[in-house]
């Protein structure tokens, strides 16, 4: 699934229904959206599956904790949960 990160100079924009918060990448599925973002010079594509913790967003940390059966991850701080999706 590939990531698209804004790299334009607004702190977020919403496109298709999707927030981008600038230089923080965002999983996006659907084709049809990529197609019209690739159009855009402001947004950068990473086809690769790994990106660093510390470019997620809270709410995208929270999901992968969640998915990764660590228990309180709902009152974790980001640098919690990086830890703790580390295994820390």
């Amino acid at each position: 699934m590939p990531y698209v990160t804004y790299r334009g100079e607004n702190a977020s924009i919403k496109l298709f229904g999707v927030r981008f918060e600038q230089k923080k990448p965002v999983p996006v599925e659907d084709e049809k959206i990529l197609d019209e973002l690739r159009k855009q010079s402001e947004f950068e594509f990473n086809e690769e599956k790994v990106i660093p913790l510390e470019d997620l967003t809270v709410v995208q940390l929270k999901d992968k904790a969640k998915a990764a059966g660590i228990e309180g991850f709902a009152d974790m701080k980001k640098a919690e949960l990086i830890k703790a999706l580390r295994g820390e």
